[in-house]
Formats: structure tokens, C-alpha cells, sequence
């Protein structure tokens, strides 16, 4: 163990100790105390050794060494200590090295602070201290290089954050313009494509061009639009269909042609009316009206057979009056008109009367669902009938024209009659 000067604030510390008591810097393996030169001190007895180092510089070191002779317990002369001091100076520009033979301090032999310079014992035969090599600017020379390499550090780690932002907010960008050049190509409104015009006037030209084609295309479909609404016309929505098929207005169009040509079925009324609506637009929201209307058009419908059949039964309802027959009248009305049509028969034979004829005049017509009638399903008979009189007395009425009203039920029987003289 040796006793050295602190290199930081040159108070005198063990090579061994941890810090440094007065600085807090580190001794015991610190690299920069073996630059110090080595000063050796040799005796071969006890001693008390007072050495100053003073009046240092960057090459030289002034030592001044003075011994003095301790009086010992039983001893009557003073014995003159033998000191021997080697140093060695390195020169710091030629990078030279100087040693003084070190040798071992005890352990248990410990610097004493406490004692005076005069009383101050070496029980080691040696004391080593690190040379010199250089002033303390030298040891701050790391330091500042440290934090030169921190800055420089930092410059470097800032550029590299700003580039990495600026690649990163290039790349956004473009993926953001890109994503709204897409969609204003699918867009059918106007006002989205000026918007990405205002919005990315730095795009590439090529999205800038296509940009302003869809534009000018847009604009002159919202032309048309108006031309073909303001006309009502079919032929001119049908021409804008054609001309735009990717239209917004497309839609719109369809629903207007829809509605003309339901007007006109409509408008006609008849069952092929709607049929050749329901051609034209199978799948329309119409459809189903037009569908209701054609088969509330077929039920009213009267076929020939029907038409047929109901002509018989009048005919045998008047026939049976011309024979003035209750049973054969009976026959032809349901239970519930038996009363009014044997009354009515009753009624137009006066006593005078030997014989009539009914004979049923065209045009005869058919019809279902009259209004008015018992039932949609029963079959209305319209229709003006004459009547030949062949009375006793000569003067009065043998001829006589009637408007006849007759609905029959689908089993063929009367259920009301109407007849009204003209």
C-alpha cells in the first residue's frame, strides 16, 4: 500500500482506497493515477519522513524533503536516518517513462492525520507515488471529448428523426391523395371532384387530368339531365339512359319512364293494356298495381259462354210469362224472387188480354261486378225487350218497348229483374 496525491484535488489518499475523502473521485483502479510518477522512499529503520511536492507545472516538480531524527525510549544517541530518493522525470512530449523501485507499505501501517509533521511514522520501508505527467486540463481532455461525442450524438439521432418524419409525411401524403383520387373517380357528384382539385393541386398530373375528364363528362350529364326532365318526355329520358348509363340520375330516369307508361295502361284500361305494362316492367314497383288491375279486369271479364248463358235464362224467363206459367217462371229465379216474379207476370196480364209476346232486341250485353249488384260474381244483363198484346179490346195498347235490367247468379238462376217502360 502507498501513499499519493489525489490527481484531482492533490490531497494525500492511500493508492488503495475507494475515493477519494476530499473529492469523491476514484482511486483504487483508476487508470489515470499510473500516469503519475513514482517517488520512493527507503529506510531501514523507523522514521518520521515531512515531504512537501509544491511548485508544479506541465515539466518539472520541485520536491523538498526534510528528515528528522525521533528520540526512541533507552536510546542516548540519535541515529541518522538514511534516506535515499530516486525519482524519475518522463518527458510528456517524447512519451517517456521513469520508475523508482516501489515496495510494499503494510496494511496496518496507515497515514496519520493526526499527528504532527514532525511526529508523522512510516512503518514501511517504502513509499511509491504515481508520477506526474501533466496538468489537471489533461484529465478534463476525456470529459469534454465525452461530451462532444454526446452532442454530436444527438445532431446525428435529430437529422435522423427529421428525415425518417419527413419520408413518413411524404408517404402519408401520398397514400391520402391517392385514396381521394380513387374515390373521386367512382364519385358521381361535382362538387367531390372540384374539391380534390383545390385540395391536392400538387397531384400528378395524370390523376389531375383524369380528374378533370370525369369534370367535364359530370357537368355536361347534369346538362342532359336537366334537358330530359324538363321535356317529360319518354324518347328523352330513354336517349339520357342511353347516353349516361352510369348515371346518378340513371335510377330516377327509370322510375319516370315507369310511370308514363303505367299512366298510359291505365289511361286504356284494358286487359292488354296492363299486359304489355307488365312486359315492359316486370320487376317495377307498379307491377304488382298493374297485376291487381289485370286481374279485377279478367274476373269482370265475360266470357262468350257466360254471355250465352245468361241470354237463355232471360229468354225462358220471359217465355214463361208469355205462357203465364207460375211453375216455369218459378223455375228460372232463386226462392227469394218467386214472389215479385209471379206478382210482376200477374200484373201485366189484364182481363183483357188473351195473349202476349216478349222478344229480347240487341244489342244484349254482359257484364261482372256491377255496381250495385247482390254480387261481383253474378252477371248483369242489360238489354230493351218489346211486348205484342192480343187483346179483346181493340182500342186499347197492343205494343209496348221495355229497358230491361236482369242479374243472374254463376248457377244460372234470376235473383233481381228491372223493367221499365220507354
Amino acid at each position: 500500500m502507498a501513499l499519493i496525491s489525489c490527481p484531482e484535488c492533490g490531497h494525500q489518499v492511500s493508492d488503495q482506497a475507494a475515493i477519494c475523502p476530499s473529492c469523491g473521485i476514484k482511486i483504487a483502479g483508476n487508470p489515470a493515477i499510473n500516469s503519475y510518477r513514482h517517488i520512493v522512499f527507503d529506510s531501514n529503520s523507523n522514521s518520521n519522513i515531512n515531504s512537501d511536492i509544491v511548485n508544479e507545472d506541465k515539466n518539472d516538480v520541485d520536491v523538498a524533503a526534510t528528515p528528522s531524527i525521533d528520540e526512541k525510549e533507552n536510546d542516548t544517541a540519535a541515529k541518522p536516518m538514511q534516506q535515499q530518493l530516486q525519482w524519475s522525470i518522463g518527458e510528456q512530449n517524447e512519451g517517456t517513462k521513469s520508475e523508482i523501485s516501489e515496495s510494499n507499505v503494510n496494511d496496518e501501517n496507515v497515514y496519520d492525520d493526526n499527528k504532527t509533521d514532525d511526529k508523522r511514522k512510516y512503518d514501511d520501508d517504502t513509499l511509491t507515488i504515481p508520477p506526474y505527467r501533466g496538468t489537471s486540463s489533461q484529465y478534463d481532455e476525456p470529459k469534454k471529448n465525452k461530451g462532444l461525442i454526446m452532442m454530436l450524438s444527438f445532431i446525428i439521432a435529430l437529422v435522423v428523426c427529421i428525415v425518417a418524419y419527413w419520408l413518413w409525411s411524404n408517404a402519408t401524403g401520398e397514400k391520402r391523395e391517392q385514396q381521394r383520387y380513387e374515390e373521386a373517380m367512382l364519385s358521381t357528384n361535382v362538387q367531390d371532384l372540384k374539391d380534390y382539385l383545390v385540395e391536392f393541386n400538387d397531384a400528378p398530373q395524370e390523376h389531375r387530368d383524369s380528374v378533370n375528364a370525369r369534370l367535364t363528362v359530370l357537368t355536361q350529364e347534369d346538362a342532359d339531365w336537366s334537358n330530359a326532365l324538363a321535356s317529360g318526355s319518354k324518347s328523352k329520358l330513354a336517349d339520357f339512359i342511353k347516353t349516361h348509363p352510369q348515371s346518378l340520375h340513371k335510377g330516377e330516369a327509370e322510375d319516370l319512364i315507369d310511370s308514363i307508361d303505367f299512366s298510359t295502361a291505365d289511361r286504356k284500361g284494358t286487359p292488354e293494356a296492363y299486359a304489355e305494362y307488365l312486359k315492359i316492367h316486370p320487376d317495377s314497383r307498379r307491377a304488382a298495381m298493374a297485376q291487381e288491375y289485370l286481374d279485377n279486369k279478367k274476373a269482370k271479364e265475360v266470357t262468350a259462354q257466360e254471355k250465352t248463358t245468361t241470354r237463355d235464362i232471360c229468354k225462358r224467363f220471359f217465355q214463361a210469362i208469355n205462357a203465364h206459367n207460375d211453375e216455369k217462371l218459378c223455375s228460372t229465379v232463386t226462392s227469394d224472387a218467386e214472389q215479385n216474379a209471379i206478382s210482376f207476370m200477374n200484373k201485366l196480364y189484364k182481363s183483357d188480354i188473351t195473349n202476349m209476346n216478349w222478344h229480347i232486341l240487341d244489342p244484349f250485353k254482359v257484364s261482372k261486378g256491377v255496381e250495385g249488384s247482390s254480387d261481383p260474381a253474378n252477371l248483369v244483363a242489360t238489354f230493351d225487350a218489346e211486348q205484342n198484346i192480343e187483346r179483346t179490346e181493340a182500342s186499347l195498347e197492343t205494343y209496348a218497348k221495355y229497358a230491361v235490367t236482369i242479374e243472374v247468379t254463376p248457377e244460372g238462376k234470376i235473383t233481381k229483374f228491372n223493367v221499365k217502360k220507354k
